[in-house]
């Protein structure tokens, strides 16, 4: 289709252009041979080289009249005359007829940049699919989660020593925290240190995966408090394929994550966003915290639950 309307739009321009080249020749002819009338009947020779293009139009024409026109009592041939008053009409006919020609040029320029915009929108279609489908292919992602507790009963006032019973309380936190979510589906679990890595291998379950993290940390908190005890989570979490190398690219990523110290919601980077932005309905929001200096400078996104 949208070569046939490039043809039609050619076509149509190399119309103009020969109307254009008749128009001018016309106008020519009709000013040489007019000019030449009018000098032969005050016997004026200037335009006698127009004569044998005169001598032929005449002989043509008498084909179709054969009459003598009066012009101050003087019988003259009136064949050259009507040739120039049909040839006037002709360069006015030309003359409309390309006004509505490149009108007709203008409504199939419409159409083709109406048909290029719809084939682009398609293949800009086409390519958000390709490029949906290799960011898809990123499915897995890990969640590191590590928890820090605080005696709400020690201050600068009251004393006391701040460290005592804050290894006992977050140990207790991390078992609390995996009798919660062990029974998951689709979820790996492992404890490192002071920390707990989850790994889930469909990311279509990761807001199921959040919302339940989100949901047992203020549970734990909340009863912690209770007991005169701040407890607060840092989470950091990554995505990644199957061709990833998950010790050397993605760990030592969760682990820079959580060295920003952002309490109880969800830290992670640009790549997180964009194939988490391709969920059919997110849960939670991507607010961007700011850039930051983890070994390379990157910029540090938060995830928001929705209300």
């Amino acid at each position: 289709m949208l070569k046939i309307y490039e043809s039609i739009s050619k076509f149509l321009q190399f119309i103009i252009n020969i109307l254009f080249v008749l128009q001018i020749i016309f106008m020519i002819v009709v000013f040489l041979t007019a000019s030449y009338w009018f000098f032969d009947l005050i016997n004026s020779d200037i335009f006698a080289f127009v004569e044998p293009l005169a001598n032929f139009i005449t002989d043509f024409m008498r084909l179709f009249y054969d009459r003598e026109v009066q012009v101050g009592g003087v019988y003259v041939d009136g064949a050259l005359l009507l040739f120039d008053l049909i040839a006037i009409v002709f360069v006015f006919l030309i003359s409309r007829s390309k006004y509505y020609i490149y009108r007709a040029i203008d409504s199939v320029n419409i159409a083709l940049k109406e048909h290029k915009s719809v084939l682009e929108e398609e293949f800009n279609k086409e390519l958000q699919k390709e490029v949906e489908m290799n960011i898809k292919k990123a499915n897995n992602a890990a969640v590191l989660v590590r928890f820090t507790a605080k005696n709400m009963m020690v201050d600068a006032c009251w004393g006391g020593d701040p460290n005592e019973g804050v290894k006992e309380k977050e140990e207790e936190a991390f078992k609390t925290f995996y009798s919660s979510i062990k029974n998951l589906t689709g979820c790996k679990f492992a404890k490192t240190d002071d920390k707990m890595l989850i790994l889930l291998n469909d990311f279509n379950k990761i807001d199921n995966l959040l919302s339940f993290i989100e949901i047992s940390v203020n549970r734990i908190s909340t009863n912690m408090r209770k007991r005169k005890w701040l407890l607060y989570a840092n989470i950091a979490v990554d995505v990644y394929d199957n061709k990833t190398n998950f010790k050397t690219d993605v760990y030592p990523v969760l682990e820079k994550l959580l060295t920003i110290n952002h309490k109880n919601e969800p830290v992670c980077l640009g790549n997180f966003t964009i194939r988490y932005k391709l969920q059919h309905e997110p849960v939670f929001h991507p607010f961007m915290k700011g850039r930051y200096n983890l070994g390379e400078e990157y910029e540090v996104w938060v995830l928001v639950k929705k209300n």
